[in-house]
Order: structure tokens, then sequence, then C-alpha cells
């Protein structure tokens, strides 16, 4: 059957479904899109000889800008009166040790399936929403590990160790927070009940993708059908329209640690969630009967201390993913906000949660295009390698991320080079101009030089960010009654909004030599 989406048919939209998708025509209009927008296409060195830095940036800032006027035609508009976005992954989409609950009191007019975004079981094959099945305004709660049926209170939170695995604060909350201040603000509307957010978390903490596949995995993927097919019906007996708006993918830790079935393969990954991602559409479809496909948004996994090899193999995937798909985008790193150590604390989880609402709006409420701060492209010439970057807001920057609960600095500022030689000593690391970075090597460079940036090597993290001054709508929240360390109370960022400037992904890429000028 069809859903009422308020619309019976939208253009291009059969380009998510599997069998077209696969077709010769999706396969060229996909290579047609990547090479009209430039998205993943270096530029050939020549075209850079002769260029002053001036010339160079306005280049690049002409190729954004182009990016950016593209209108997105593919993702589903929140048309419906119920559209739902369902976050999907592992242990940082659930929100494991994302406690205290931050988000307690409901905002707007969002909605969750049931007295959590999450399942009443942990783990396992089925969803089902925390006491009755209904709509309910939507708020962040801490479940129990053991028995996901039950929420703690402020007090038995407070006695938790400090790293229990308690899933509390999850990103979509703030996601949907932000994003519907972001879209009642567009609209000019304190509340649309005609249009509203649904949020639900159908992730299991320790998976690696292949267990969160649909053919040959723990069978948790059934999770996400389920908790649709459970919206769907509230939604049906009102006799209100219903769709999937989108899903937050967050999940690879497993998959760079070889853990649990997980290979840090870049192609083995890429194909495995282009898989998943069409399972979803598929799925989607079949529920809902809707002509338009939910916009699929990413984080990129962090190569932090979970990664084996030292590679960047799942954030490349990630990457290339965004790039070669139709509506598919990469909402950025997570390197930045404060968190525990692999995962994320309260407050990081919430404040990625806004830059995900933020990204939301632009590519499924303003129907934009939308890429991270990330590189186009690497050139040297004698011991100077120059990186130009697609900045959404100019100019670069240089700040220090969060590790942990303080912003400390990165070798190199995240960067490092390589050659044939080996590592390369660096003695400089400078923005250079609005879109570009610049780095002096402290020998003659032997060969192709490779760069990485926010490596394992690294830490996992860099310090090149933009300048977006998008304001967030949460704050930052220090709770010590409620087991949050000394440390978590940073006066750089207690009871402010969390800044949102985005921060350049981790990459890995080769320079190509161009003559000077």
């Amino acid at each position: 059957m069809r859903s009422k989406t308020g619309k019976d048919s939208i253009e291009t939209s059969d380009l998510a479904t599997t069998a077209v998708r696969h077709s010769p025509a999706a396969v060229r209009l996909r290579t047609g899109l990547v090479a009209l927008l430039g998205i993943g296409v270096a530029l050939p060195a020549a075209a850079t000889n002769g260029l002053s830095l001036t010339e160079r940036d306005a280049q690049n800032k002409r190729w954004s800008a182009a990016l950016e006027a593209k209108p997105n035609r593919l993702s589903a508009e929140p048309t419906a009166k119920y559209n739902h976005i369902i976050t999907y992954g592992q242990s940082l989409a659930s929100a494991a040790e994302g406690w205290p609950a931050l988000s307690t009191q409901p905002r707007y007019d969002n909605l969750m399936l049931g007295q959590a975004v999450r399942s009443a079981t942990y783990s396992g094959a089925t969803f089902k929403a925390v006491g009755e099945a209904a709509f309910l305004p939507l708020r962040a709660v801490v479940q129990r590990k053991d028995d996901a049926r039950v929420l703690l209170e402020p007090s038995d939170i407070a006695r938790l160790d400090a790293h229990a695995q308690e899933e509390g604060e999850s990103v979509e909350v703030g996601a949907l927070n932000m994003a519907r201040h972001l879209y009642l603000q567009q609209h000019g509307r304190k509340s649309d009940p005609q249009h509203l957010f649904v949020a639900s978390n159908a992730a299991t903490s320790g998976r690696s993708i292949a267990q969160l596949s649909k053919t040959g995995g723990t069978h948790e993927y059934r999770r996400v059908a389920q908790a649709m097919d459970q919206a769907k019906a509230l939604a049906d007996a009102e006799n209100a329209s219903y769709a999937i708006s989108a899903f937050f993918w967050m999940q690879g830790e497993f998959d760079y640690s070889h853990t649990n079935g997980g290979v840090n393969d870049k192609a083995r990954y890429k194909q495995l969630l282009r898989q998943l991602r069409d399972d979803l559409y598929a799925d989607t479809r079949a529920i809902t009967g809707q002509a338009q496909m939910p916009a699929f948004i990413s984080y990129q996994t962090d190569a932090k201390s979970s990664v084996k090899d030292g590679s960047l193999a799942v954030g490349m995937a990630q990457w290339e993913l965004a790039q070669e798909e139709p509506n598919w985008f990469l909402a950025g790193p997570v390197y930045p906000y404060v968190d525990k150590g692999v995962h994320l604390s309260a407050n990081g989880y919430r404040w990625f949660g806004q830059m995900l609402g933020k990204v939301y709006h632009r590519v499924v409420v303003e129907r934009r295009n939308w890429q991270p701060l990330a590189p186009r492209q690497a050139t040297f010439a004698g011991r100077e390698i120059l990186l130009d970057f697609h900045v959404p807001e100019p100019p670069l920057q240089f700040a220090e991320p969060y590790l942990g609960h303080a912003a400390r600095p990165v070798k190199n500022k995240g960067f490092m080079v390589y050659d044939d030689k080996g590592e390369v000593p660096l003695t400089a690391v400078e923005i250079a101009a609005d879109t570009i970075v610049r780095l002096r090597a402290g020998r003659e460079l032997v060969g192709q030089p490779r760069v990485t940036y926010a490596s394992f090597q690294v830490g996992g993290a860099g310090q090149l960010r933009d300048s977006d001054a998008t304001r967030a709508d949460a704050n930052y929240e220090y709770l010590p009654e409620q087991g949050m360390p000394d440390e978590a109370n940073i006066p750089a960022l207690a009871g402010k909004p969390y800044p949102l400037q985005n921060w350049s992904i981790a990459f890995e890429l080769l320079a190509s030599p161009v003559q000077a000028p």
C-alpha cells in the first residue's frame, strides 16, 4: 500500500530502490552527479599551475558555491503527519556511557515511540517500546543495562561506576530538537501539529557491520523494521500519514578493531554498508509505500583507540560513500566532542546530535546539498604541500578539540606526511588562505607524498575547523549530583550553547606534483 505522505510521486525517487539503483541508468546518473559537482575528483595538478594562493582560494570557493547551490531533490520531505527518524549502529549510536540524561524535559512538539527512544530489549532481534507503544513527547532517559525496561532515576544514576555502560542521552534527541528549532523558525511557528518528528533508536552496542546486516547478521537489523511497523500502526489507527524521513548511521569501531566479525577493509565495508542502506530502503518502501527515500546521514568513525592497524579504511569508506551515493550525507567526525574514552559523554552525544540536526535541516527541510569540511586535493612543489578544502563556512581556523574533557593540541595539528623514505618531519602547518592549508617538510620529499589527517598515529583527532556561527539549540550542562566528574566542569562550555563549527573529516590523500609559479 502507499503511505499518505501528501505527494504521490516525486521525480528521481526510484533511484533509491535496490533494483533501479544497480541498473546501468542509475550508475550513469550517479557518475554524472559526481562529475557535475566535482565530488571526489581531485583537480589535475596542471589546473593549479601558475595560480596564486588568492586565485586558488577563489577556485575552491567557486567549487563550494556550485555544490551548495545544487538543490537536493532526493530526500523525503517531512510532509507526513509523522516523520520518523531512526538511529542505527553500535555503541555510539545507542549512547553507551551517555549518562546522565540531559534533555529530560520535552521541547517543541517532538515525539518518540514509547517512554524511551530505544527498545525495552538491550539487544536481540526485537524492538519493543518501553511501556506502551504510543507516541509520547521526546525526552532523554537512562535505561538500566541488565533490564532496559527500567528507567533510572537521578539517584540511581549518581551511583553508577565511572564507565558504566548504561545508555542515556542519544544523538537523535539533540538532533530532533535542533532540527525542530530550525524547522519552526523557518516556518515562523511555535508548533506544527500536522507535520511532526518522531525519534527511535534501533542500535545495538558492540556489533560489527556484518552483525548489523540484514543477511548473515545477528538479526538485530529487524529492530529497525519493527520500529517502523509499530509507528506506522499508530499512525494508521488515527488515519494519519506516516513516512521515514532519515536514518542516522553510527558504526565502525568494531570493524576498525577486528572484533565480532569486523574487518578493517575499505572495499568490504563499503560493500556491506551499501547493501545495508539498500535493504533499509527496500524495507522502507515495503512498509510505508513512500515514493521518496529517507536521507541517509552518517558520522565518521573515529580512528582513536579502536583502530587495529592504524589505517583510515572505515572512515575513508564512509567518506567515499557520501561522495558516490545519491541521498547519502556525512555529517562530520566525532573527535572534537567531550568523551569518556571510546564513547562520548552525555554532553558529547547531545553536542554531536545538534550537528546532526543542523545537517538534517539543510538536506531534508531546506533541500540543499551538504558536504563536511573535507579536502579537495593536495599538491606539492619542493618541500611545500598545499591542501585545498571544501569549507562550508570560510575561513579555515585551527582550534583544539576536546579529548576527554580538556581542549588539547594535536601533533602537527593532526597532519602527517609519508613518502618513499617513510615519515616526513614537518616544520610548519599553516593556514595559507581561507580554504588552503600549507605543510612545510623538514627534508626533501622522495616520490609521491601521502598526507593523512586525524589518523591513529595522532590519536584520531586534529585541529582544523571552519567558522560556522550556527547557534545550537542546547547548552552544555554540568551535573555533578548525577555523577559527572570534576573535569566535566569546563568554564569555556558550561551553560553556553554548543559551538557548531564544522571540523575536518579524517582522511588520507596522495599529493600530486605541480610546478611552482
